[in-house]
C-alpha cells in the first residue's frame, strides 16, 4: 500500500520566517526534497493555508506580529487547517519551550543553527507520515467503484461544514443528484455497463466542481451529493445547470429514457447566511427538491429553500 512514498516531488512545504536570510536558507535546503514556498509572517501563512493547504508548515517560533506558537494554536482551532503538520524552527530548545511546542499542536521542532541534513531528514519523515495518512484516508473515505468520496466521508464532512457555515456566517448549498431511469439502463444494458455509467457520471460531476472547498460524494446506488460552502444562490444555480448539461453532453445512449441519453435530475437546497439547519433537515429539503425535479420532467434542477 505504501510503495512509492519516498517520492516527495509533489509534496509542498510552506516556510514561515521573518528573516529573509533564513527563508533563503530553508528554501535552499528543501528544494531538492519537495516543492517549497516561503512567507514572512504567521498571518500570511494562515491565509495561504486557507487558500490551498500545504503538506507541511515549517515555522519560526518568534515572528513579528503573531508568534509561531499563536499561529499554530490558531490553525488547530480552524477545522480545515487542524491536520496540517507544523514543525517549529527555533533556538528556544529548553524543556519548557519544547513543552509549549507540543501543547500548541506542533509535530516536531528543528533547533537553530540549522543542520541541513537533519532538516531534510525531519521534513522527509513527516512528509512520509502525511502521505501515509492521506493514503489511508483515501482507502477509508473513497468509493471503490467511482473514485470519489463515499457516504462515510459525507456523514463526517457535512457535520463539519454546517458548523463552519454557522460560525463564519456564510451561505451554503447542497445538491442531491440522481441518474434518471438508471434501473431501465441496467435492465437494458446490464450491470457492468451500468457501473461504467456510474464512473463516467462521477468523474464528470467532479470535473465540473472547480474549487478545492467544493466536494462530490457518492451517496448510494445512483445518487450523488454535491456540497458547496460559501456559495451564493445564483452561483449554486449556475453550477447545477452545468452539472445537468455536462451529464447530458456525455451522450451515453439510454433507450429506456425519453431523452434517449443518460441524464440526471438535481435537487438543491440553499442556506443564506442567517439560516440554520441540521443534516437531517438539509437532506430532507434536497430530497424534496430532487423529487420535484423528477416529477416535472427530469434532466433539470429544482431548488427548495424552505
Amino acid at each position: 500500500m505504501f510503495q512509492g512514498l519516498n517520492d516527495m516531488d509533489d509534496c509542498w512545504v510552506l516556510v514561515v520566517d521573518d528573516s529573509s536570510l533564513m527563508r533563503q536558507l530553508l528554501v535552499s535546503c528543501l528544494r531538492s526534497v519537495c516543492k517549497v514556498t516561503a512567507v514572512e509572517s504567521a498571518e500570511e501563512a494562515i491565509r495561504v493555508c486557507q487558500d490551498s493547504q500545504p503538506d507541511l508548515v515549517l515555522m519560526d517560533w518568534i515572528l513579528e506580529g503573531m508568534s509561531g506558537i499563536e499561529a499554530c494554536q490558531t490553525m488547530q482551532n480552524i477545522s480545515e487547517l487542524s491536520e496540517i503538520p507544523v514543525i517549529f524552527v527555533t533556538s528556544n530548545t529548553s524543556e519548557a519551550n519544547q513543552e509549549l511546542c507540543w501543547s500548541s499542536g506542533a509535530v516536531d521542532f528543528v533547533p537553530k543553527p540549522i543542520v541541513p541534513k537533519t532538516l531534510q531528514n525531519r521534513v522527509k519523515t513527516h512528509l512520509k507520515y502525511k502521505l501515509q495518512t492521506d493514503l489511508l484516508k483515501k482507502y477509508s473515505f473513497v468509493d471503490g467503484l467511482t473514485g470519489i468520496y463515499n457516504r462515510r466521508f459525507f456523514d463526517m464532512e457535512i457535520i463539519r461544514l454546517l458548523k463552519q457555515t454557522t460560525r463564519l456566517q456564510q451561505p451554503f448549498a447542497a445538491m442531491m443528484i440522481d441518474i434518471d431511469f438508471f434501473k431501465k439502463y441496467n435492465d437494458e444494458y446490464g450491470h457492468l455497463q451500468g457501473d461504467d455509467v456510474l464512473k463516467q457520471v462521477a468523474i464528470t460531476l467532479k470535473n465540473q466542481i472547480k474549487r478545492p472547498i467544493d466536494t462530490v460524494f457518492r451517496y448510494g446506488g445512483e445518487e450523488f451529493i454535491v456540497l458547496l460552502p460559501n456559495t451564493s444562490q445564483d452561483g449554486a444555480k449556475s453550477i447545477a445547470n452545468q452539472l445537468v448539461s455536462a451529464i447530458k453532453n456525455l451522450s451515453i445512449i439510454n433507450i429506456g429514457s425519453p431523452m434517449e441519453v443518460v441524464t440526471v435530475s438535481v435537487g438543491m437546497t440553499f442556506l443564506a447566511e442567517s439560516q440554520r439547519c441540521d443534516t437531517k433537515q438539509l437532506l430532507s429539503r434536497a430530497d424534496a427538491a430532487l423529487y420535484n425535479a423528477k416529477e416535472t420532467g427530469r434532466n433539470k434542477f429544482s431548488i427548495l429553500n424552505e
